[in-house]
């Protein structure tokens, strides 16, 4: 419960908590253990417990009244590692020619005993069972000889860089835990944030798919957004509905108007009417199609690119035009056909106010992605304006004019928007001697061709078979 309310809690005060926490752990820690011998040098402890046991064992021989307990308790320390043997007095004395080291280990034993204990160094006893022995006097004219166990091998760390250890875990062990803590507290909420960001349509999906959980301001961001998506779709509803009343009402009286030109006696003003009237009405469907996201309500489906291609270039060879397809025969693609096929008649309905040929190209990549081009014979473009017209409702005044233009500048932003939503790009560039071409680059994670290689074909080749 407690957890459960600090993860809850304000973030500033979480990661004080991790900062903080550790360190009074580790100052407690320090605290606890100085009093214990758990860090002390092997050979220190080494002289203090063999230096105890010499202790113990001079007390047991005073104490001791028959041979048979002195010899039993020889035996018993022996067995610790301490050899002992009762000595002659005249022994006691140091050795006039042996020198002892400060690690000698039997200057450190010396070096553990009360001060009132007597001692001396020897290097055998005279019965020859011992050697290197530290000699004590017991008292009562008598003296016993100890031959210490060798000490244990070094540490391979000592006390000064344990220490040294433990003050850089009070500054390491906090950075640890609050990285730990922001990685899974702070950074992989935000990081779910931006994955369902990225993923996220204004249309589609739940109306609030932020997870309203954790610390208090990931909580609040949540809502936010979640609040933010609500209005948003609101917004997309009221427009959408708004979008099918302006359809319906600028329809109506179109409609009315073409009817009442068809019943015109004077066919130049009838002409010139009906052309008006289906430039106004081709204006209304840009405009109604750039606005409307209906694109997204089409499903992906695998579509033979060639054929939908050619039926592009075949409506508009039935209106007269020299538009023409090269390409492979056979290529099944996942996309959006009925939007894929708008887009191309975008761009070939563009060429064809402006140039007397236009091909539409088909090519498959090394890498099994997709380019569509669409290439025309007319006077191009200023490469300044080749990223510009793709912007809504930009028109382009020169180089590229008509007497007859008509339009809000939207049908290459709508060729953009559908291919951007297929996950491609659209670049221009001028032709050469002169021309413009547009490609259309689909990406090729979504592409499945068919079995058999791809096998060109001409508009022609196609008629034939």
């Amino acid at each position: 419960m407690m957890l459960k309310r600090m993860k809850a809690g304000s973030i500033r005060w979480q990661i004080a908590a991790s900062a903080i926490a550790p360190v009074i752990l580790v100052a407690l820690l320090l605290i606890l253990t100085q009093p214990l011998t758990l860090y002390q040098p092997e050979s220190l402890s080494y002289g203090r417990g063999t230096a105890l046991k010499i202790e113990m064992v001079t007390e047991q021989v005073r104490a001791a009244e028959t041979p048979e307990q002195l010899a039993a308790l020889f035996a018993i320390v022996s067995n610790t590692g301490l050899k002992v043997e009762e000595v002659s007095p005249a022994e006691f004395g140091n050795d006039p020619n042996l020198s002892i080291s400060r690690t000698d280990p039997r200057q450190l034993v010396r070096n553990n005993l009360p001060d009132p204990i007597l001692t001396s160094f020897r290097t055998n006893t005279s019965t020859g069972k011992l050697h290197n022995v530290i000699v004590v006097a017991v008292g009562d004219g008598r003296a016993l000889a100890f031959q210490p166990s060798p000490p244990p091998t070094a540490s391979w760390i000592t006390e000064k860089q344990i220490n040294l250890a433990l003050k850089v875990m009070i500054v390491i062990v906090p950075i640890l835990l609050v990285s730990l803590y922001a990685a899974s507290t702070i950074t992989a909420p935000l990081l779910k944030f931006a994955a369902a960001a990225e993923t996220l349509k204004p249309d589609e999906g739940p109306d609030r798919p932020f997870d309203e959980n954790g610390a208090a301001e990931i909580h609040t961001l949540a809502k936010s957004l979640n609040d933010m998506r609500s209005r948003v779709r609101s917004m997309i509803e009221d427009r959408t509905r708004m979008l099918r009343a302006i359809s319906h009402d600028f329809r109506t009286p179109l409609t009315r108007l073409r009817l009442r030109a068809e019943r015109s006696n004077q066919p130049e003003l009838k002409a010139s009417f009906l052309a008006d009237i289906a430039a106004l009405s081709d204006m209304i469907d840009d405009t109604l199609i750039y606005l409307s996201k209906e694109m997204g309500a089409e499903k992906l489906l695998n579509a033979d690119l060639p054929s939908l291609l050619d039926t592009v270039c075949a409506d508009f060879t039935d209106m007269g035009y020299n538009v023409h397809y090269s390409g492979p025969e056979r290529f099944a693609y996942r996309c959006k056909p009925r939007w894929l096929a708008r887009a191309v008649t975008n761009l070939v309905e563009n060429s064809t106010k402006f140039a007397q040929q236009v091909t539409v190209t088909l090519s498959v990549l090394e890498d099994r992605s997709v380019r569509i081009s669409v290439k025309d014979d007319g006077p191009g473009l200023p490469a300044d304006l080749h990223t510009r017209v793709l912007e809504p409702f930009f028109k382009v005044d020169t180089a590229r004019t008509s007497s007859d233009r008509t339009g809000f500048g939207l049908g290459l932003s709508i060729v953009d928007d559908i291919v951007r939503a297929h996950g491609g790009k659209t670049e221009l560039m001028n032709a050469s001697p002169h021309g413009l071409i547009v490609h259309i680059d689909l990406p090729v994670e979504d592409a499945t061709s068919v079995v058999s290689p791809p096998q060109l074909a001409s508009n022609a080749s196609r008629a034939t078979a």
